[in-house]
């Protein structure tokens, strides 16, 4: 018996039964597909919010969200009845659940995928309690749903503006893009059936978009009010340098005086706990490095990390020269773990959302503060960001005043690279000046505040808004808007030749200008170009010095631009000195006289920076892909240039004296001490770090563990013929990951390096090799 052939017309009402059942079904399909793209994201912070994940609400909330909103979409599906559509939208409708269940690499194997599939279960068993009916027709049920979901959003609202950082950690990230997720898919498929409301949401939304912008503004502070005759001050470089209390030591021993700076490059949350790991680590088993440290340069979330330590570090300034100990015992894991990507996304997605779709403008507090709240609600152990102007990280009032106001505080100081948005050039913060060919904040300030009167108040953006515009990297935190304002002043802002000449003032408009800037690693990641102009800066051989004031010598000794109490603890006398004059030593050697006037510094420079990564060879084309990855790519290389460029800066055009010199071609030892240049490294690659502000604990850990690693690790290298030849490697059976081994290589003969600046024994014995 033959089959009858289907009907044109039987075909034709199945295919129109097709067509109209996958419109009706794009909002459940879209919601499917952006479960897929995340949970099967091959990024690196999105994966670790999978593995990290322990606790039941992060494990199962996202879940039971997803599970909820699709539960509520099959209420209100609509469409056809049939056994065909309805076994469709069975399979569509737990397709998000059953993705959460098996895509994403959970951090236990077998634990939530049950769980997910128990949930699965449950909300099988609501769809089917569901399937006689369907509120697609029901007006009154349509409007209490949207009347919900439009009540969960301002609950939300009120919860994330209110304690956006405990709240936003509770939910954790995942929670908060699902429930964010499934409000949405419910909401528009409401609109989907109020037409017209649906069309003046969407003009709304692309007015909001094109013509409403957010203004974020930086905050500002104002400083102590001083007088402006006592605004400037001395070179902070020769205040700093020529009071150092352990000169003392290297006088006797006949070295130059280490002077350090370090550069932590940008990468988000890893660079973060990378530079404050490494920083506060070399503080713990080297006593007198905070107390060598002169400037750290940062970029990203370098300088976050950068900032963060300076706020923990106690002044330090001690006599005594102690040799560098073998550990570091200090664990700050927990700290550097801490989630800062919540609060983040739940003020994005329930606040700024909300608010810029209503018109309403920013909020009091945007996102930059939202991620700076968080790094500051922290364990009690810690210090957060403190709520000062910027320079004051620095500078301090003395407390009796005196002819010049401000005096070192005795920490180092914050120099953040930033970008700016408008003419794509460098744009520098810092507390003193040096010859650059970037942006400054020095000039940029000058005289911000009110200018018209003899006494006159300072005014700074605070020192969360400095850290973070150099961490700004649009869309994920936006670019910050710097403005400088100040009363009108003749001697500044007016032609020499419009002044009366019968000496009365001039008066005029308010002088204000602004710039928008976004994350330093726009236009190099990693800060080697500024500190290679802080180098040549402070090594100019004009360039520091303290000269002597002639006027009331008999109440004590004065200098130009320092107070009377200035201490110059770098020398034990100083009668007979008309100034106090430095002088730069290019490369480390001993046998460095002193004068009785004069102190000879060497300048150690420190790269706390990601492995370079090697070019993949033959990689695809591909038309959307290529610009952005050429503008990457060029991105990285500008901060391999700018440490060839401090390379050269430091050995010479065509020298080869510091970053690669191994044994291989020159058999000393010790390679890195000669030029002074020295790296900490992490391998983002084979470490897989995540770039987000979400670092997973064992990731923060092994960080800790190899930039500066345990004496036991770097023991296993001592004798051995390679130990400072950093392209082959060890051995097979070594005490640390085989993938890392170059690094952690490196990483030892670098630290071993840099503790013989604190032992003269040993340094003589390093200068041994060297004619």
């Amino acid at each position: 018996m033959t089959a009858r052939p289907t009907s044109p017309r039987g075909a034709r009402h199945r295919l129109g039964q097709v067509l109209d059942y996958l419109p009706n079904r794009v909002i459940p399909a879209l919601m499917a597909l952006i479960v897929w793209l995340v949970a099967g994201s091959a990024n690196l912070q999105v994966v670790a919010l999978f593995t990290d994940a322990t606790g039941p609400l992060a494990l199962y909330g996202p879940t039971v969200l997803l599970a909820v909103a699709a539960v509520c979409l099959f209420a209100i599906r609509s469409g056809t009845d049939n056994r065909a559509s309805l076994a469709a939208d069975v399979v569509l409708f737990a397709l998000p659940v059953a993705i959460m269940a098996l895509r994403p690499p959970w951090s236990d194997a077998v634990g939530p995928v049950w769980g997910v599939a128990l949930i699965s279960v449950v909300q099988l068993f609501a769809m089917f309690l569901l399937l006689p009916r369907r509120d697609w027709d029901n007006e009154y049920a349509m409007q209490r749903l949207f009347g919900m979901t439009i009540g969960v959003f301002i609950v939300l609202y009120v919860l994330l503006s209110w304690d956006g950082v405990g709240f936003a950690r509770f939910m954790g990230s995942l929670s908060l893009f699902a429930v964010f997720l499934g409000l949405l898919m419910v909401a528009l498929s409401i609109l989907r059936r109020w037409r017209r409301t649906a069309w003046v949401v969407a003009a709304a939304v692309v007015v909001s978009m094109v013509f409403f912008e957010f203004q974020h503004e930086a905050v500002y502070r104002n400083r102590v009010p001083v007088n402006a005759d006592n605004y400037a001050s001395a070179d902070p470089f020769a205040l700093w340098l020529f009071d150092r209390a352990d000169a003392d030591y290297y006088r006797r021993n006949r070295m130059p005086y280490p002077v350090i700076l370090a550069a932590s490059e940008g990468g988000g949350g890893y660079a973060m706990a990378h530079s404050y790991a490494f920083l506060s680590k070399m503080t713990e088993r080297c006593p007198n490095f905070a107390q060598h440290l002169f400037a750290l340069v940062g970029v990203s979330g370098g300088q976050v990390g950068n900032t963060l330590y300076q706020a923990n570090l106690a002044p330090t300034n001690p006599a005594q020269v102690s040799q560098c100990g073998d550990d570091a015992v200090s664990d700050h894991a927990e700290y550097l773990a801490t989630d800062h990507l919540s609060p983040l996304l739940g003020h994005l997605m329930f606040v700024e959302i909300p608010r810029k779709l209503l018109f309403l403008g920013a909020a009091a507090k945007g996102r930059t503060r939202a991620l700076l709240e968080s790094l500051n609600r922290t364990t009690a152990n810690y210090a957060g960001v403190p709520d000062v102007a910027y320079s004051d990280h620095f500078w301090e009032r003395s407390p009796e005043g005196g002819a010049i106001a401000y005096q070192l505080n005795g920490k180092p100081a914050l120099v953040s690279v930033t970008a700016n948005v408008q003419t794509g050039n460098r744009f520098v913060f810092s507390p003193f000046a040096f010859e650059t060919l970037a942006e400054t904040s020095w000039e940029f300030f000058q005289g911000s505040g009110d200018m018209q009167t003899g006494t006159h108040t300072l005014v700074e953006p605070d020192l969360g808004s400095v850290t973070l515009a150099s961490a700004s990297f649009p869309w994920v935190t936006p670019s910050l808007r710097f403005t400088m304002r100040r009363g009108f002043n003749q001697f500044f802002d007016a032609d020499p030749n419009d002044l009366p000449v019968d000496g009365t003032d001039l008066t005029g408009a308010a002088v204000e200008h602004a710039v928008n800037l976004v994350d330093g690693g726009y236009f190099e990641n990693s800060g080697a170009e500024t500190l290679s102009e802080i180098m040549a800066s402070i090594s100019h051989e004009t360039g520091t010095y303290l000269q002597r004031a002639r006027i009331n010598q008999g109440a004590g000794l004065h200098w130009y631009g320092a107070n009377d109490d200035y201490a110059h603890r770098a020398f034990a006398s100083v009668d007979g000195c008309d100034s106090l004059e430095a002088r730069a030593v290019p490369f480390m050697q001993d046998g460095v006289d002193w004068g009785p006037c004069e102190m000879p510094f060497f300048v150690v420079t420190v790269l706390i920076r990601n492995t370079p990564q090697r070019p993949q060879s033959g990689a695809p084309q591909s038309f959307l892909r290529d610009p952005v990855t050429t503008l990457l790519q060029a991105r990285s290389a500008r901060g391999e240039l700018a440490i060839a460029t401090l390379e050269e800066r430091r050995c010479g055009f065509g020298e080869s004296c510091a970053l690669t010199l191994d044994t291989v071609g020159s058999g000393d030892p010790n390679p890195q001490i000669y030029a002074g240049m020295f790296q900490s490294l992490v391998d983002s690659a084979a470490q897989e770090l995540p770039l987000g502000w979400n670092m997973p604990r064992p990731k923060v850990a092994a960080i800790g563990d190899w930039v500066v690693p345990r004496a036991e690790v770097c023991a296993q290298f001592e004798g051995f013929e390679g130990a400072t030849d950093f392209e082959t490697p060890y051995s097979e059976n070594a005490l640390h990951p085989k993938a890392l081994d170059l690094l952690v290589k490196r990483n030892c003969s670098h630290l071993r390096q840099m503790a013989k600046f604190f032992d003269a024994t040993q340094m003589a014995k390093a200068l041994e090799w060297r004619p």
